[in-house]
């Protein structure tokens, strides 16, 4: 008796789960076979939702979750000065104000250092070149927690003035230059003329904190150190168990002693920043944010729609559900059975979803600007391949469950009785319309997001530059100072240059800068003081971008002159300081009086300047911002290691380049040039995050729109075809087809009134997020609402229109015999 228990009622196995799933995998592929178009639609649907969240996730999972490449990097930071006085709230560090803090040994940190900026021209093993390199300090690399893949790290006493020049090369240009040679550990390259001797590779994680291949340990001359020159970053490793407060609030107090004993920078402090928080712009952590959120809306309005289309196919299942029900299948086997067909449906999709997800992902970053990332690697890692498969396996479970519940609870006895007829289906019609809906609100709120982006693109393309950007070719130069030593012989130099291209046919003009818009040179920023009256309180001081520019520079650059006069070829070394200032510095200082003939203070150095003329603002560092104060010193004066040089062309500017390359070395063979690039160029890449950013959320929003469009479509077909009868007998009693029209399309245009509505709502909600995205538009553009309602509208009454039609086209008679 024990043993026929047993054999009715066998205990479950786990070989026994297994052959059942493995049963229903079958079952899967065989009804997915029979369904071509279903399966392939359905796919597809999913692949563009996974396969959109796949790619921004690999980009947000390599710059946001992906650890950076250091040693513990939560313990490291960046130490900022601060003046609040001057409103500058994250600004570089001076050199003196970071060996004072080190004399004061703070006990928060293990160890501080410090990063320089140089320019160095490699040349003696072919093509000279030219690198913006870094000067650091020995104990960098020990603070990162990192290490030379080859050779050694400085030591402590290559930083002092005279020691012998060594160079550590990262590993991307030992590899690229030099082959990987490891025998050049040891040898000596010419940099700037100067023979330095290579004893270290750097790995790659370096480069993602200095951007830069050659690295040179940063000396330090106390006596020829301005302590308010703020050119460099600061970093430091936290103590184990020191929390960030702690050492803030050390460093202030820290702080406030130093600018006690140095009064010029009394106004001064500082600021530690995490290290996520300073090499990942709040923007851009901003902007990745946004697009994650998008392509999961994207990913939710497939699920939405592939609810519905699981609903409208179950309903030509009941029969075969009934039969499987009257013959002893259990209702949680059933439930099983439709999971599992979801589920296999979604992993499909995902898999080309991901594989589409690599090459975009590929393609994305070949076309990316170089910077715009602050990392270089975006890969589909194991992280990225998790998400995909969880993404994958919740979506299944997301779409397949209504659909599964409702078909496996279907009343038996009512299906029986329907025999052969086509029944309703079962599908409550209210859900259905709850999901499109719910894509509609959706689909609302991303093309909401894309009109403001898109928007403020536009206005950022029409931003005034204060310049005349067409026509213009740029490079960078950085004479080595071992051969053109003194201001008097780089300027020879340049005057040569630029007498040269000058002569050049269709050349226009020619000058050189100290720093371009856009064009990443050296911004310089300084507080300047007015001497005498001013606008400002006596005594008070305004940070102000200096530029050191050649002559010619404003009429090559085609900036207006307002007021007064430009520099001359009298305006040198023998001729007092004089200076060109923008029309914001102008009104900053002394608002409607007149500006000529005012002097003007640089406060670290005391020197001051006679203004001999006011020029229009110029955007320098972004599109999105303003032009802010600035002033122009003459080129003759004084030059920086690295200057740039802009050539203005009466054709393609790229059409001269030879020419222009065979001038300069003609001048000095060795000499390099530098980035190269059109300044049209240059503002192109300047505009390139925002462009990314609208370009993708218009995508995604195309995708949203096409996807909800089809599931109102799939909605109204439906229920056309469910009431049939019922417009057959209207038809049959004297409704006018425009009756039927309206009945039909009414059905569909509530509900995209009540899912727009919704979107309308959450847009006017979630926009505040993108505020820091915006220029020239507000984050609650009543226009750029109203045109997206429209809009949408008129898709949702175009996607009615089709199924309203075929419902005109029913015979009576046919209706009539209809079941």
């Amino acid at each position: 008796m024990e043993y026929e228990t047993k054999r009715q009622f066998p205990e479950p196995r786990a070989s026994h789960f297994l052959e059942q799933f493995w049963q229903d995998i079958r079952y899967a592929l065989r009804v997915l076979r029979k369904n071509p178009g279903f399966t392939a639609i359905a796919i597809l649907t999913l692949a563009l939702g996974i396969g959109a969240n796949t790619a921004i996730f690999s980009v947000v999972n390599a710059v946001l979750i992906r650890p950076l490449p250091f040693t513990e990097p939560d313990r490291l930071v960046r130490i900022f000065e601060t003046n609040d006085k001057l409103h500058l709230s994250q600004f570089s560090s001076s050199v003196l104000n970071y060996l004072s803090w080190k004399e004061q040994s703070p006990r928060s940190f293990d160890q501080m250092g410090i990063i320089g900026f140089v320019s160095l021209n490699l040349t003696g093993t072919g093509e000279p070149e030219q690198f913006n390199a870094t000067s650091i300090s020995p104990s960098l690399l020990p603070i990162l927690g990192i290490h030379t893949i080859a050779g050694r790290n400085f030591r402590d006493d290559e930083d002092q003035p005279g020691s012998p020049p060594v160079v550590m090369l990262s590993e991307g240009l030992w590899k690229r230059r030099f082959a990987g040679d490891p025998a050049l550990i040891g040898k000596t390259i010419a940099l700037n003329g100067i023979q330095y001797t290579v004893v270290g590779i750097t790995p790659a994680a370096l480069s993602v904190l200095t951007a830069s291949d050659i690295n040179v340990p940063l000396t330090i001359d106390p006596g020829k150190e301005a302590r308010l020159n703020h050119v460099t970053v600061a970093v430091a490793r936290l103590k184990h168990g020191v929390t960030l407060p702690q050492a803030q609030s050390e460093m202030t107090s820290i702080a406030r002693r130093v600018a006690q004993q140095f009064p010029e920078i009394k106004d001064w402090g500082v600021l530690l920043t995490p290290f996520p928080q300073w090499i990942i712009a709040a923007q851009l952590r901003t902007a990745l944010l946004v697009l994650l959120s998008a392509v999961v809306f994207v990913l939710l309005i497939a699920c939405a729609n592939m609810a519905n289309l699981l609903l409208a196919r179950a309903a030509g299942r009941h029969q075969e559900i009934a039969v499987r029900l009257a013959l002893g299948a259990g209702r949680q086997r059933l439930i099983r059975q439709f999971l599992t067909e979801s589920a296999l449906l979604s992993l499909l999709g995902g898999a080309v979803g991901v594989l589409a997800s690599v090459w975009v992902v590929r393609s994305m970053g070949a076309s990316l600007p170089a910077g715009l990332l602050p990392i270089s690697d975006v890969s589909a890692d194991s992280t990225v391949i998790l998400f995909a498969l969880g993404i994958s396996l919740c979506t299944g479970l997301l779409f397949g469950l209504a659909p599964a519940l409702q078909t496996a609870n279907s009343d038996l006895n009512a299906i029986l009785k329907q025999g052969g007829r086509s029944g309703t289906g079962g599908a409550r019609p209210a859900l259905r319309r709850a999901l499109i809906a719910s894509e509609l609100a959706l689909a609302t709120v991303l093309l909401v997001g894309a009109g403001l982006l898109t928007q403020s693109l536009f206005h950022l393309r029409a931003a005034p530059l204060g310049y005349q950007p067409d026509h213009l070719l740029t490079f960078q130069l950085s004479p080595p100072a071992a051969r053109y030593q003194g201001v008097p012989k780089t300027w020879l130099l340049y005057k040569s240059l630029i007498d040269s291209l000058q002569s050049l046919p269709g050349v226009r003009g020619a000058a050189v800068s100290s720093g371009l818009p856009f064009a990443g040179g050296s911004y310089t920023t300084t507080p300047m003081a007015p001497i005498g009256k001013s606008i400002l309180p006596a005594g008070n001081s305004i940070p102000i971008d200096w530029r050191l520019v050649s002559p010619a520079y404003f009429q090559t650059m085609q900036i207006p002159l307002l007021r007064g006069r430009l520099f001359d070829e009298h305006d040198d070394t023998n001729s007092a300081p004089v200076m060109v200032v923008s029309k914001k510095t102008a009104d900053s200082l002394w608002g409607a009086d007149d500006p000529l003939g005012r002097v003007l203070s640089v406060v670290a150095s005391g020197r001051q300047f006679t203004v001999i003329g006011v020029v229009g603002d110029v955007r320098n560092t972004s599109l999105n911002q303003d032009p802010t104060p600035a002033t122009y010193m003459s080129a003759a004066f004084r030059q920086l290691p690295l200057m740039d040089v802009v050539v203005r062309t009466d054709a393609e500017p790229n059409a001269v380049l030879a020419s222009v390359r065979q001038r300069v070395h003609e001048i000095d063979a060795e000499l390099p040039m530098a980035n190269v690039r059109t300044m049209t160029d240059w503002i192109a890449n300047n505009a390139a995050q925002p462009r990314l950013n609208s370009t993708l959320l218009e995508i995604f929003s195309l995708v949203a729109l096409i996807i909800a469009a089809i599931g109102i479509y799939g909605v109204l077909s439906y229920s056309v075809n469910q009431r049939t009868r019922e417009i057959g007998v209207r038809i049959a009693l004297g409704s006018q087809r425009s009756d039927v029209v309206k009945l039909v399309a009414r059905e569909g245009l509530i509900i995209a009134l009540a899912g727009i509505g919704a979107g309308l709502l959450a847009a006017f909600a979630v926009s505040r997020v993108m505020a820091s995205l915006l220029y020239g538009i507000s984050v609650n553009d009543i226009t750029t609402f109203a045109v997206v309602a429209a809009m949408l509208l008129v898709v949702a009454a175009a996607a009615c229109y089709v199924p309203a039609l075929r419902a005109t086209r029913i015979d009576p008679i046919v209706a009539l015999r209809y079941e």
